[in-house]
């Protein structure tokens, strides 16, 4: 039996916005004023949800949602009893996009809504969260004293200050009987935990190269720029505003260079690990208005079934989806950006979404730890630049705290079986050894679960895991890099405090040895290098032979990958140059490089991370010596 995984992907995107202070009323709830909205918007209106469906526009590809609402109350505008507006963002067939300029909204939720016709007909929020005053019932029925104090003064100002009538029943829609989208539960906006970005079930999303020692690329395209910006100056910003996120968590960052992306930012889900960030809105992706720039990331998604572990690890407690890729578009033509320090306290904003973090609020607020961070929603404008604040440091140390979470590495098995018995007593037949890393601790507990028993049995001692097969069969040997396998278990590591991105243990193959005594070779390769599937000792084709003179046996040139019948063909480091070492493989393998400056002493430690190649012809990784005379390297494959 072979089963599927599917790997579900979602997109974040988020705005900032820059807006005059004074027009800021946190008393009404507004986050600008009446006035203000009532000039910018044609139709205004108190309405109740009664139907959420997203669906992707098959011109562009881009995810939308079509949200339907019950006028409950016109303030200005002539609306049908049930209007439709179109919001981007949703989730479609496994992939997801959210944006800031789109807020969330569910069944049942009662709002106002200032709304705004756009270019292609369709009705949409005016500014994003600026545009909605979400309302809230008592136990008695009616809204909060405040609340209704506000809505009060939409009535007042709809009799006192008659406005033209702008007419959207064109825009008419009936409910129908699927599409609905339920309220999730906890925070009914559904934006944010603990100050952290989420998907709809709550869990947030963090980059995991930090974990690794590794980190973060980031590349710019800077083909227009504001008004009388130099590259030089825009670059520096950029660079400090990865600092400034730098300083405050465990995330690290690498300039890869200035290119020219030829499309938005936003719409690249290359799944590198690459955060892209586009210096301009060449493309039109952000909407007109005060807005001044978006960032968001990619990032898989989904607990791992009964475990509820995170593809992104667990810090102090939390479940992480893993981010696989992040950007920022700047709306370059805004001449707020013309200011460097707001140039760069935008960027730092749109990098802190990037890294996961939500809006320390979406309205206006007397908390000044809210107010003062870089999160806020909108932009200070006050030339602090990169400076970050308490609050917006302790939210990205939720998810990248110095003391990172340890990390490990996917397994492969190829089984063989026998019909005269075991073979896991062989050692390194049938078993792998899981190995974690931590960059602070090597004090890791292992633990596995989810083991299927499609095929055999998983058995975990200490951390070696053996695969028992009940019976004697074959099987194709499946691709490791694909999403099939036929039996798998999931492991993952902890310092006691954090935990490691789950990982895999899959089973390939199931290779037949008709051996009396199987040796664990199956009886295909042997056929293959030695033209017969018994071991013979006269071309010394048994399992402790070494046919080729290169030391190696021929169970151990299996296990390596390796021709038995070619001395060449053997686990050697294969290239020396400057910095660099290659060596042959067998692909989808872990190895270590470990280094010394005295071989005679014994003392090899580990040099940088575990590589897994992906093919057969060989592996290579950089290595850099330190100011010691010599310095030597050795390969060692991982069980």
């Amino acid at each position: 039996m072979v089963f599927n995984m599917r790997r579900m992907q979602y997109l974040f995107i988020f705005a900032i916005v820059l807006l005059v202070r004074s027009e800021v009323r946190g008393s009404s709830g507004l986050p600008v004023s009446l006035t203000g909205h009532w000039q910018q918007v044609g139709t205004i209106f108190r309405g109740t949800v009664v139907e959420v469906q997203a669906f992707r526009n098959p011109t562009n590809g881009m995810i939308y949602t079509r949200t339907l609402w019950r006028v409950d109350e016109t303030y200005k505008g002539k609306q049908p009893p049930v209007v439709r507006l179109v919001q981007r963002g949703g989730e479609v067939g496994g992939l997801g996009m959210s944006d800031d300029l789109s807020p969330r909204f569910y069944i049942g939720e009662e709002c106002v809504l200032f709304v705004a016709r756009q270019t292609d007909g369709t009705l949409s929020v005016q500014d994003g969260h600026a545009g909605v005053v979400r309302l809230h019932r008592q136990a008695t029925g009616g809204f909060a004293p405040e609340q209704a104090a506000l809505l009060n003064k939409m009535r007042l100002a709809t009799a006192a200050v008659p406005a033209s009538i702008e007419d959207v029943t064109d825009q008419a829609a009936t409910v129908t009987a699927d599409g609905f989208t339920a309220a999730p539960s906890g925070d009914s906006n559904g934006t944010s935990t603990n100050g952290l970005l989420t998907d709809n079930s709550g869990v947030p999303a963090r980059w995991s190269q930090p974990d690794r020692g590794e980190p973060i690329p980031y590349l710019v395209d800077a083909t227009y720029l504001p008004a009388g910006m130099t590259l030089t100056n825009a670059l520096s910003a950029v660079s400090n505003a990865f600092a400034a996120w730098s300083t405050a968590s465990s995330a690290r960052f690498i300039f890869a260079g200035t290119t020219n992306l030829g499309q938005t930012a936003a719409a690249i889900n290359a799944n590198d690990g690459v955060i892209r960030v586009q210096l301009h809105d060449a493309y039109n992706f952000i909407p007109a208005g005060s807005i001044l720039g978006e960032g968001g990331s990619y990032y898989t998604i989904g607990l791992l079934t009964n475990a509820n572990w995170g593809t992104g690890g667990n810090v102090a407690g939390m479940e992480f989806n893993q981010s696989q890729g992040g950007f920022v578009v700047l709306k370059q033509t805004n001449s707020s950006l013309q200011t460097l320090t707001t140039f760069t306290e935008v960027l730092t904003h749109e990098i802190g979404h990037v890294l996961g973090l939500a809006h320390s609020s979406n309205v206006a607020t007397n908390d000044p730890t809210l107010t003062n961070s870089v999160m806020f929603y909108l932009a200070h404008a006050d030339g602090r630049g990169a400076r970050l604040n308490s609050y917006d440091t302790n939210v990205v140390r939720e998810a990248h705290p110095f003391n990172t979470p340890p990390y490990t590495y996917p397994r492969f098995m190829d089984i063989t079986t026998s019909p005269y018995g075991a073979v896991t007593n062989i050692p390194g037949i049938n078993q792998i050894q899981l190995r974690g890393y931590d960059l602070q601790s090597t004090n890791l507990v292992m633990t596995m679960t989810n083991a299927t028993t499609g095929t055999g049995k998983f058995v975990v001692s200490n951390n070696i895991v053996s695969f028992v097969v009940p019976i004697f069969y074959g099987t194709p040997r499946l691709d490791p890099a694909g999403n099939s396998f036929y039996d798998i278990a999931y492991a993952r590591f902890s310092d006691g405090t954090n935990a490691s991105p789950y990982t895999s243990i899959k089973v390939l193959s199931h290779n037949p040895d008709y051996d009396a005594v199987s040796d664990g070779i199956p009886d295909a390769w042997m056929t293959n290098y030695f033209g017969h599937a018994a071991p013979q000792a006269g071309d010394k084709s048994r399992a402790g032979d070494d046919a080729d003179g290169d030391k190696l046996t021929n169970l151990q040139e299996y296990m390596a990958g390796q021709n038995p019948k070619l001395a060449s063909s053997a686990q050697r480091i294969s290239l020396v140059q400057t910095n660099t070492l290659q060596w042959q493989t067998k692909a989808y393998e872990l190895y270590e490089i470990q280094s010394t400056t005295n071989p005679a002493s014994g003392n090899w430690s580990r040099y940088g991370n575990p590589v897994i190649p992906l093919s057969a012809t060989g592996a290579m990784a950089n290595v850099y010596a330190p100011s010691a005379p010599r310095q030597f390297f050795r390969v060692v494959k991982v069980p």
